[in-house]
């Protein structure tokens, strides 16, 4: 059987083989995609405006969907706060290429979109204080199940005033996962570890976080360890957390 490598992806940790819906993926390749005048493509817009084309829909998760479908795909995809689906038919040919490198995501059906415009002008990134504190409540139906679930506001220097998602596994005196912050200008994520203790019918976390992508004015955005500091009583609906350091962007 002959084969050609159409396209690498780096796998250094068991987390890297994990498909995260709605996270950007570097994948190694070199390719043109070329849609004609007239014909319909499907996108995601992420906060800030940055856009993603899909190049590939997918039967793994839902074998009956079709291209005839894809055009009201995005009332049954489960899109993070401030993202957008949509179709549109070009006023124009599009070409979409790829040298040596692509960003993609991918929607919770494995439909794969790669990166096509984005909105943060091209220069220096520039090192700013992160100085965020905010307020959670926790959902009664968390998407991933055994999880705990929180959302709510947040304001601060470095990005201004947003909302935030948080999704934690608590598991031997520590809280791990991931979060969500969205502004008016994009968006940022990234993940947190964070011991706690328990007392007085509240819970305290305290341990450090990292900022691992962004989309608007944040893409590419960095940090080191942040600080990081969640209180909590123990049904969850009176959180207060901070994130302070520094970042990059």
């Amino acid at each position: 059987v002959r084969l050609t490598r159409v396209a690498t992806i780096p796998i250094r940790t068991a987390a890297d083989l994990v498909q995260t819906p709605y996270t950007d993926r570097t994948i190694a390749r070199t390719n043109t995609w070329s849609w004609k005048k007239g014909r319909t493509v499907f996108e995601l817009v992420a906060p800030g405006g940055d856009t993603y084309v899909m190049q590939s829909y997918a039967q793994i998760k839902d074998p009956t969907l079709t291209i005839g479908r894809l055009r009201s795909l995005g009332r049954r995809l489960k899109l993070p706060t401030g993202w957008r689906y949509r179709s549109r038919r070009l006023r124009d040919a599009l070409t979409l290429s790829a040298v040596g490198s692509a960003t993609i995501t991918q929607d919770e059906l494995q439909n794969t979109y790669q990166l096509a415009t984005t909105t943060r002008p091209h220069g220096r990134r520039v090192r700013h204080a992160v100085h965020l504190s905010g307020q959670t409540r926790s959902i009664a139906k968390p998407a991933t199940p055994g999880t705990i679930e929180d959302h709510g506001t947040i304001f601060g220097a470095g990005f201004g005033p947003g909302t935030v998602e948080l999704v934690a596994t608590l598991k031997d005196g520590r809280g791990t996962g991931t979060f969500r912050l969205v502004f008016p200008r994009g968006s940022v994520s990234g993940t947190f570890s964070m011991p706690f203790t328990i007392s007085g019918g509240e819970i305290d976390f305290l341990g450090t976080a990292k900022l691992t992508a962004g989309t608007g004015a944040f893409r590419g955005v960095t940090s080191a360890n942040l600080r990081a500091h969640d209180h909590n009583t123990l049904n969850g609906q009176n959180g207060r957390l901070s994130l302070d350091g520094f970042a990059t962007y």
